[in-house]
């Protein structure tokens, strides 16, 4: 019994307890108090072609009173004072807030169960420019460590050697190039071939110069550097006209239904047959290739590369 006894009464202080402290929390949410709350500034209603750079203060603490229940949720995370630019005065590329005329305004940004008392600041700047794009050069900095004989190729450059950034004017203006962070390549012994002219319609003169000598440079200067793989973009139009014959014209134009199941792939080890110069540009790199494979030992991976048809079909 005596057991029993001191049971039940922990049991009732327990009770007795949890209704302790339920009462005084209760009490704490439905009291109001005033409390200084440090707010992020955050500016709305920017028009798209100004851009804020620089502002006075990141935030500002705020008297505020409320019931606990309401204030609570402010101390999860720090709030946000959202000001319009549609209410602030503007000068010298400056949107200005002011105790005087806009204290009232940022006052009923609040809802009914937040009341604003103060704010810490008499006065609060943002400093804009307008919004405009440049293209600016690229520095480019790329450290390239070859292997012993790789000197013979020409140093790192850049093709398209500009960005176009977005910003403030003033910024803009003073900015000279892009410099970029350090890159370093080291021990390089694989070259992967993608120069030439890209187009089907490309005329002699300029498969010439850039496909057929152009690739034959290449070729030569890995032999010379003692470069160990060579990786060619080869081209489908290699083997283009194959697309001439059943069932692969079927399947370029997207008539599956005239295409049986049982039919032959296009496979490496078929006959070459080139669809236009550019096609024979890229059979003279396969046959290079295999070439300096057989006599220097290069290894050599061509990769024709396709194209799908409109809708997206291979």
């Amino acid at each position: 019994m005596k057991v029993f006894s001191s049971q039940g009464k922990f049991n009732v202080f327990i009770i007795f307890l949890i209704l302790a402290i339920s009462s005084s929390l209760v009490g704490k949410l439905t009291s109001t108090y005033d409390k200084d709350i440090l707010f992020k500034l955050v500016l709305t209603d920017l028009p798209k072609d100004k851009v804020v750079y620089d502002k006075s203060h990141d935030s500002v603490m705020l008297k505020v009173r409320g019931y606990g229940f309401n204030l609570a949720k402010y101390y999860f995370e720090t709030p946000s004072l959202n000001i319009s630019v549609k209410k602030l005065k503007e000068s010298n590329n400056t949107f200005l807030w002011n105790q005087k005329e806009n204290f009232n305004d940022t006052k009923l940004s609040f809802d009914s169960s937040i009341q604003l008392l103060t704010i810490s600041e008499d006065s609060l700047f943002f400093y804009y420019d307008q919004y405009i794009s440049q293209n600016k050069k690229i520095k480019p900095n790329i450290s390239i460590d070859y292997k012993s004989g790789y000197d013979s190729f020409k140093s790192f450059s850049m093709t398209n050697d500009y960005v176009t950034i977005l910003g403030p004017n003033d910024i803009l203006e003073k900015i000279d190039y892009i410099d970029t962070e350090l890159v370093r390549l080291n021990n390089i012994d694989t070259v992967v071939h993608l120069a030439g002219n890209a187009s089907v319609n490309a005329d002699w003169d300029s498969l010439l110069k850039n496909n057929f000598n152009g690739t034959f440079n290449v070729f030569n200067a890995c032999k010379e550097s003692s470069v160990k793989k060579i990786i060619f973009a080869s081209s489908n139009h290699a083997v283009g006209l194959f697309e001439n014959d059943s069932p692969y014209k079927e399947i370029v134009k997207g008539e599956y239904d005239k295409v049986s199941i049982d039919y032959n792939l296009i496979r490496p080890n078929c006959e070459v047959r080139p669809d236009s110069l550019y096609g024979v540009s890229k059979a003279y790199g396969e046959n290079l290739g295999r070439f300096y494979f057989e006599n220097y030992g290069i290894n050599v991976a061509c990769l024709r590369i396709g194209s799908v048809i409109s809708d997206n079909n291979p």
